[in-house]
C-alpha cells in the first residue's frame, strides 16, 4: 500500500535572498495514509477553533503551537529534512535559482532514502506548480533510470494546505526545524524528534 510523503518548506530558496533570510529548510512528513489526522480534529475541537482551522506555524500563537505538539506525538509519522545554511553552501549550489535548488533538494532528499522506505509512493506537495511537479518527475525519473533504482513516487501531486491535515503537519514539522536551526526555539523539534529519520544538513 502506498505511504503518502507531504512536502514544505521554510526560508526563501533564493541564494541571492534578502539579507537574513540564511536558513531554508524542506522537509517530508511520511504518513500511511490521506486520510484527515483524527488527533487534530480533536485539538481544534478541545481549542474551540473552527472544524476548517489551519494549523500554520508562523500563524499560530505560543499556546497553539505548544499544543499541536503535545497533541501530535501520538501521530503516526516520519521525518526527513533538509537544513540549508546559505553561507556554508558548496559552488555547486551556489550556481542554481531558487527552482533549481528547491528541485534539487526535493530529489536528493528522497534519493537519499532507501528504495524500502520510498518506492511508489505518493507525493504532495503544498501549492506546487506544474513546472515545479514536472522539473521533479523528471529529475527522479534521469537518477533513477541511471541507478536502476524503483521510482520513488507513482504520483506527485499538488494540494492546499487549508485541506490537508499531512501538508499542516508539514508546516508544523518544517518551522519547528527552521526555529531549531536558528537557534530559537528546540523545544517544539524536541517533541517529535525520535520520528526524524534524516536530517541533512546542506553543504
Amino acid at each position: 500500500m502506498a505511504q503518502y510523503f507531504y512536502a514544505d518548506e521554510s526560508g526563501e530558496p533564493g541564494l541571492k535572498s534578502p539579507r537574513g533570510s540564511t536558513y531554508f529548510v524542506i522537509a517530508l512528513a511520511q504518513m500511511p495514509s490521506c486520510e484527515s489526522i483524527f488527533e487534530l480534529a480533536a485539538l481544534r475541537k478541545e481549542l474551540r477553533l473552527a472544524p476548517s482551522f489551519e494549523f500554520h506555524y508562523a500563524k499560530m500563537s505560543a499556546l497553539q503551537r505548544q499544543a499541536f505538539y503535545q497533541a501530535s506525538a501520538s501521530v503516526e509519522f516520519r521525518v526527513r529534512a533538509a537544513v540549508v545554511l546559505k553561507d556554508e553552501l558548496s559552488a555547486f549550489y551556489r550556481e542554481m535559482n531558487g527552482f533549481e535548488f528547491t528541485i534539487e533538494l526535493l530529489a536528493r532528499l528522497t534519493l537519499r532514502a532507501s528504495p524500502l522506505d520510498i518506492g511508489n509512493d505518493i507525493l504532495v506537495i503544498d501549492g506546487a506548480t506544474d513546472a515545479l511537479r514536472s522539473a521533479l518527475r523528471i529529475r527522479l525519473s534521469q537518477e533513477c533510470r541511471q541507478s536502476n533504482r524503483i521510482r520513488p513516487f507513482s504520483k506527485i501531486a499538488t494540494a492546499n494546505s487549508r485541506k490537508e491535515d499531512g501538508l499542516q503537519l508539514a508546516d508544523m514539522v518544517v518551522g519547528a526545524i527552521r526555529d531549531y536551526a536558528l537557534g530559537h526555539n528546540s523545544a517544539y523539534r524536541q517533541t517529535f524528534i525520535k520520528k526524524i529519520v534524516d536530517l541533512w544538513e546542506v553543504k
